[in-house]
Order: structure tokens, then sequence, then C-alpha cells
């Protein structure tokens, strides 16, 4: 839960300070997918960071609209910068076309290796984070380490 806090940080940041960054997370759910964005009732983590910050960075990085009439899935910034949420498939991410796509509880996503495949190509950035279970993310973090060990 804490890599996945400091990853939407991340996001939040790129969104903010780069324009027309479009940050894309993926989910299993999309439930899950509303927490790490904007949230319903509670804030989600991008919400709950965007709106802890002091004003002059809200006034310096304003969104379009005020969160709570965005959709649960989306953060807009008037840079052009979006931060979207999708559930899982391998044909989630194609569509988007990401500067940075972001894959959480990796290990656990339906059709993750096709997902992985879409955002390839498009994202200048990939970013997987999950807990351990056997699976194709799995099995390239278990590579990566042997190979390391070389």
């Amino acid at each position: 839960m804490l890599l996945s806090w400091a990853v939407i940080g991340y996001a939040v940041w790129l969104c903010q300070f780069f324009e027309r960054t479009r940050v894309i997370v993926q989910a299993q759910k999309l439930e899950k997918v509303i927490d790490l964005i904007s949230g319903r009732g509670n804030p989600g983590y991008a919400r709950t960071l965007y709106e802890q910050q002091d004003q002059f960075l809200k006034d310096r990085h304003p969104l379009v609209k005020p969160s709570t009439e965005m959709p649960g899935d989306m953060l807009a910034w008037a840079n052009g910068s979006t931060l979207h949420g999708v559930p899982s498939g391998g044909d989630q991410i194609r569509q988007y076309h990401p500067t940075v796509a972001i894959f959480d509880e990796a290990a656990h996503l339906d059709e993750f290796a096709e997902a992985y495949g879409a955002a390839e190509p498009v994202a200048s950035q990939i970013i997987a984070v999950s807990s351990a279970a056997p699976s194709f993310f799995g099995d390239v973090c278990t590579q990566i380490l042997e190979e390391a060990g070389k």
C-alpha cells in the first residue's frame, strides 16, 4: 500500500509539473482504480495528495474543475495533463497512448502481459508494483534477480 501511495504521488507530481502528461493507472477492478485516483465518499490517493498541498501549489497547478465534479477514475489539470485509471484487461491501455503507465498489483492483474505489451511501444515509462504471486510479473522479477546474481 505504501508503494502505491508513492507511485501515485509521483504521478500527481508529473501531471502537475509537466504539461500534457498522460498517466494511466491500471488496477484489477474499477473500485480499486477509483480508490487510487479520486475516490468516492472518501478521497482517493491522488485527490488526497492534491487537496492536501499548500494553496500556492494548487493555484499554480489548477485542476480543470473541482475534483468532486470529475469522474472517480480521473483527475485533469488545466495544463493538459491527466491521471486516469482503468480496470484490468489487455486492451485497456491501448486506447490512451500514455506517457506513463502504472500497474498496481501487477501480479494479480488479468492479462498483465498483454497490457504491458500494449503500453511498451507508447509509454516513455512503465511502473509495475505488486505483492508477490505466481504470474508473468513474478516470472519477470525472478528472471531479473537471477540475471543480477550471475
